[in-house]
């Protein structure tokens, strides 16, 4: 077996029927992209201050020997950055930052609090003074930040948020305080032992009275000795399950005095009589969490993604069964992770859409009131049912990887099982996720309810999420799909999104007719919850059926490759069906056969695209020592390299230093001697 294993590699690589580097790039977004992160990650194999060297493991270090590592790693990267010779190419040092980014996830996230996290909140709602003054120092990491929202009593439900913030007009400072336990700060990155500033959200009092949530910035230690600041106290929330490298910590303030020019003021206004002037929507306050939601998209293409290359790789050498057959031709494995394969690239196309919409959401920085606040509701809503939905179908695809790989699932040499704990550390639980979706759930209905009451629809910018709702009285006004031969949609998406928008639209109608009855929103929470699901995952498709249908050969100049995106659009779509086709079952949209047909379609369809799975992942990009997992070698060599690497470990062979205690005195009895 171990020399057919990579005959059995090189053979399915052989079987893309599209050109793998030519999908590489469109993955990268351009050759030059490609080639850019390919020659990053050889830049940094090699530098023991990024990439843990043989023969230690990355996966062996412990707590404090992970979160050393990965501050080395941050400050390894500030020095290229500041290199005069290597920092001179700012385009490769870029993506160096970015090599190391995918191979530490917790490299990943403690960078990522200060660089993108807490900048996010200065520059979106700092006003140019604050920015001025702030960013200097955040680009040159002369002060460290994180992002206290989050406390020990809440999380997604901001407005129950406790911490306060009291405007003292006597100082002109504002009276920091954590009034209860719940009110801790808790969970947040670098706030243990690294962050010598943070932003914190907190119910701001002025002239004894609440006036709404703002956003404050603190000192927490000081710059030179790392000493926590008067009136502060923090520390470690402790092991987590994954994510060691990462200093996740709690934060009290103990009356914690900040000057007036503290608050946030690019969208209020406090003067110093203590007039305070309202932001114009107190959504606004929020705006720092669709950055923070639509991250979950580089974290879902990043982890996700290498756990189904470990996965699919794995399932391809390995043998088993009565004629010992690839797993992989198992019809509960391509049936499973192909599906999850499409949904990657999906999330992949509509996060390029997302971050063109926010572009017009910020416009780079410089944000127009009136334009901010018409497309607030539709960015909120996508941002939010996208981190639900990604979240728990990713934690799905987790499990179903790591069942793919079997009993070597368990070993902590083969990736998936430190990939799991990352991912649970990195996403909310479900309670979380269920607040998000519901929110999203309650936008639409909103949306639902201006068109059919008011026959009203807002003028955006950009293509809304909610756009199917323009035409929600036809969708109501038909009673079933008129599609009685289901494959017609392998070549036609607008079919398919004729039939999910109209289930949409319907389910949307039937959870309004409920409330209207007299139900409470509780009583159709799992209803909502659904809806806003399938909302998403219909999102997903519409974004892809517009770039890759065949209309559509300006996406790219390959046409293998649009055939296969055009492919996988079809599959995801197909899911979307087969997942949420009870929904229109319910609504007597889809008939039971029409069901049936769909089920039929798509077992056959993930049949067809079996031998597709090694190219599909192999596009992705990732190097052996960033996969980290021996099962998964690119060259399909994977019994002596995992069988090598177990060598390697510490006292793996010899005798255990508790022989003389607990075994030799076992052992050396005589037969007599009881």
């Amino acid at each position: 077996m171990s020399s057919q294993a990579p005959k059995d590699m090189a053979e399915e690589r052989a079987a893309a029927d599209f050109n793998i580097e030519a999908l590489a790039h469109l993955w990268h977004g351009g050759q030059k992209e490609y080639e850019l992160l390919q020659k990053a990650y050889e830049e940094i194999k090699t530098d023991p201050e990024l990439v843990v060297q043989s023969p230690r493991n990355f996966l062996e270090l412990s707590r404090d020997e992970m979160r050393e590592f990965t501050m080395g790693q941050i400050f390894r990267v500030i020095q290229i950055f500041k290199d005069p010779v290597k920092g001179a190419d700012k385009e490769l040092v870029y993506e160096m930052a970015r090599a190391v980014n995918m191979y530490s996830e917790s490299f990943s996230m403690r960078f990522f609090v200060h660089d993108s996290l807490f900048r996010n909140v200065v520059n979106m709602l700092g006003n140019k003074e604050q920015q001025a003054y702030w960013n200097p120092e955040i680009e040159n990491f002369r002060i460290l930040g994180c992002f206290a929202m989050t406390e020990l009593g809440h999380s997604s439900a901001l407005r129950d948020i406790e911490t306060t913030a009291t405007y003292d007009i006597e100082t002109d400072e504002f009276v920091i305080e954590s009034p209860t336990i719940t009110s801790t700060k808790w969970w947040i990155g670098m706030a243990a032992q690294t962050a010598t500033h943070t932003v914190c959200i907190a119910q701001t009092v002025i002239n004894g009275k609440k006036v709404g949530l703002n956003w404050f910035v603190v000192q927490l230690r000081d710059k030179l000795t790392g000493e926590l600041m008067p009136s502060i106290m923090a520390g470690d929330i402790g092991h987590k399950v994954g994510h060691a490298g990462v200093d996740n910590g709690w934060i009290q303030f103990r009356g914690v005095r900040v000057p007036r020019s503290h608050l946030l003021s690019k969208w209020v206004d406090l003067d110093r009589q203590g007039n305070y002037t309202p932001a114009p929507n107190p959504a606004v306050m929020y705006a720092t969490l669709i950055p923070e939601r639509l991250s979950l998209v580089t974290v879902t293409t990043q982890m996700i993604s290498q756990a189904l290359t470990i996965a699919t790789r794995y399932g391809v050498v390995r043998r088993q069964g009565p004629k010992n057959q690839q797993i992989m031709d198992y019809q509960s494995h391509y049936v499973k992770l192909l599906p999850a394969i499409a949904f990657m690239y999906m999330v992949k196309s509509a996060s390029g859409t997302l971050d063109d919409h926010f572009k017009i959401l910020t416009a780079g920085g410089e944000m127009d009131p009136i334009v901010y606040l018409n497309h607030m509701g539709d960015m909120h809503a996508i941002s939010a049912c996208l981190k639900g939905f990604a979240g728990w179908y990713s934690s799905e695809i987790l499990e179903t990887c790591r069942r793919a790989c079997g009993g070597h699932a368990y070993s902590a040499y083969n990736g998936i099982g430190h990939i799991i704990g990352d991912w649970g550390v990195m996403t909310t639980g479900g309670g979380d996720n269920v607040v998000l979706l519901q929110q999203t759930a309650r936008f639409l209905l909103y949306r639902l309810n201006q068109r059919l009451e008011f026959n009203e629809y807002p003028d955006l910018k950009f293509k809304s999420s909610t756009h199917y709702i323009r035409d929600a009285k036809q969708y109501l006004a038909s009673s079933q799909w008129h599609v009685r031969d289901v494959s017609a949609c392998l070549q036609n998406f607008g079919l398919m999104e004729e039939a999910m928008h109209a289930i949409l639209v319907k389910r949307l109608n039937s959870i309004q007719q409920g409330l209207k009855s007299g139900l409470s929103t509780n009583d159709l929470l799992l209803e909502s919850v659904r809806v806003a699901e399938m909302h998403c995952a219909v999102y997903m498709f519409t974004v892809s059926a517009e770039k890759y249908s065949q209309a559509a050969t300006a996406t790219t100049s390959d046409k293998s490759v649009l055939s296969i995106m055009h492919r996988l659009t079809t599959l995801w779509g197909l899911h979307v069906l087969h997942t949420f086709g009870d929904q229109g079952f319910k609504e007597g949209y889809l008939s039971p056969q029409q069901i049936k047909d769909i089920e039929k379609i798509y077992m056959e369809y993930n049949k067809g695209l079996r031998k597709q799975v090694i190219g599909l992942t192999d596009a992705w990009g990732f190097p052996d020592f960033v996969i980290k997992a021996p099962i998964a070698k690119y060259d399909g060599d994977i019994y002596e390299t995992y069988f090598d690497t177990l060598l390697q470990a510490p006292n793996s062979t010899g005798v255990p230093s508790y022989h003389g205690r607990y075994i030799k005195p076992l052992t050396e009895r005589v037969a007599d001697n009881k």
